[in-house]
């Protein structure tokens, strides 16, 4: 009998440490600034981090328009990488379309690269036509070789310059070149 009272007083003593220590934690997490909170921004593409050249390429759009890294380095422009059999793409195209109308970014300033069979492009084309400037090529296809992509989707911010202010893997890319 004795050692069951002092297994219970034990394990009594440690529940009521284990629970201060909780309430402490929880405090100290009301008490810190929402900026210290902040969960950092995805990082950027490490084959294509910012401060790094747009790489050189050149395709021809669907509209016939030829585009090359020198047609779009005068003035800001998206790169959106996307894949007719990626599942996760298809629901980031309203936010790129979101991005380019707050930034006034017209159509030849958001060039977007689906790859993928053309037969399966279909949705993608009708999304972005009139909104962007659409390449369709294979998967992994020249310009995103030029780019190193390597999965999708993916996103490619540069500056007047042609200069990578961001690049990502997710929309969040987007939000972060935004703020």
């Amino acid at each position: 009998m004795p050692f069951l009272v002092a297994a219970v007083v034990l394990f009594s003593a440690i529940a009521t440490l284990n629970l201060v220590l909780t309430l402490a934690v929880i405090r100290r997490l009301r008490e810190s600034p929402p900026a210290a909170r902040k969960v950092a921004a995805d990082p950027d593409l490490p084959e294509l981090p910012a401060g790094s050249p747009v790489p050189a390429f050149h395709a021809e759009a669907l509209s016939g328009r030829s585009v090359s890294d020198k047609s779009q380095s005068e003035s800001e422009a998206v790169y959106a990488f996307f894949d007719s059999g990626c599942s996760s793409c298809r629901p980031t195209i309203p936010r790129l379309l979101d991005y380019a109308k707050r930034n006034g970014l017209n159509p030849d300033q958001v060039v977007a690269v689906v790859g993928g069979e053309a037969a399966d492009a279909g949705e993608y084309v009708d999304a972005l036509d009139g909104r962007a400037t659409v390449i369709l090529e294979e998967t992994l296809g020249p310009v995103a070789a030029a780019f190193s992509i390597h999965s999708f989707p993916a996103f490619v911010i540069a500056d007047p310059g042609g200069i990578v202010r961001r690049s990502g893997d997710s929309t969040s890319t987007l939000v972060a070149a935004a703020a």
